[in-house]
């Protein structure tokens, strides 16, 4: 006779993926550490360098991200609104100030301050090149209605990678609205590719119209940000940077260089 035995199936109920936008590639795990809020259970990694929460009780969680090179994040997760036989959502980690660039990366690593010399935490700052020639795409939609989640573009000549920023510019010049793209397929069917968008779109955007590539970052406690560019850029040339802090939004120009991540001096955002 033998002694009864139980079994206990556990359920992965969440896999978090991170990915640095500055590459494209999966985060520097050993600088990356990823919790949910009130659980003391440690998820599990998998073979792809994601993190795995099983038997997660409750219908939503929050994810919590922690890192000495990546600026911090939280998200909050419907698990009900995951496909069960692939729960997965990807969080885009941005670099932050003791973040080591790759060789050869394009981006502007500076520190934002006020008029009375102090430094401006969360300011958000979004940049990209005044230049139809390094365009990542075009739409391919008919229309874009404000409210959109996604559309379809023509890629350019830098492939397109989930985390890419990318800008719609309007007619007159202007930086109407960014996002981050996540892609869905669609680069071998001649349709072009599909891109989920984090954030509806604000505007109305016709067939044709440019997606230009863009860097976005948030300042940190010390005032400091970096902008990652992602891709060929100009040779050499200014971009136009678009600076919100609280109620206030600034336009200006900074200098890139393609190839080089440039440390500019400390840049004063004198509030009226």
């Amino acid at each position: 006779m033998y002694g009864a035995q139980s079994t206990t199936v556990s359920r992965c109920s969440l896999v978090v993926r991170t990915t640095d936008v500055w590459t494209g590639r999966p985060a520097a795990a050993s600088s990356v550490r990823v919790r949910l809020k009130d659980v003391l259970s440690s998820p599990l990694r998998t073979s792809e360098g994601s993190w795995a929460f099983l038997d997660i009780k409750g219908s939503a969680c929050d994810v919590i991200v922690e890192s000495t090179i990546y600026m911090p994040c939280t998200l909050r997760v419907d698990l009900s609104s995951l496909t069960p036989e692939n729960p997965v959502v990807e969080l885009f980690l941005l670099p932050g100030r003791t973040y080591s660039p790759p060789v050869a990366a394009t981006g502007i690593v500076r520190r934002l301050m006020d008029g009375n010399g102090q430094p401006i935490a969360n300011a958000e700052v979004f940049a990209y090149p005044d230049d139809d020639q390094a365009a990542r795409g075009r739409i391919l939609d008919e229309e874009v209605p404000p409210g959109s989640e996604g559309l379809r573009c023509l890629p350019g000549a830098t492939r397109l990678l989930s985390g890419d920023a990318l800008v719609v510019r309007g007619k007159d010049g202007a930086a109407a609205e960014w996002f981050r793209a996540t892609t869905l397929g669609g680069e071998d069917s001649g349709d072009g590719v599909e891109l989920r968008l984090d954030r509806p779109t604000a505007g109305r955007w016709k067939r044709h119209t440019l997606l230009l590539p863009a860097a976005a970052a948030v300042s940190d406690r010390d005032g400091w940000l970096v902008l990652p560019f992602r891709g060929r850029l100009s040779a050499s040339a200014n971009v136009r940077v678009v600076l919100r802090h609280g109620d206030r939004r600034l336009e200006t120009q900074w200098p890139l260089e393609e190839g080089k991540t440039l440390v500019l001096p400390d840049y004063e955002l004198i509030h009226s």
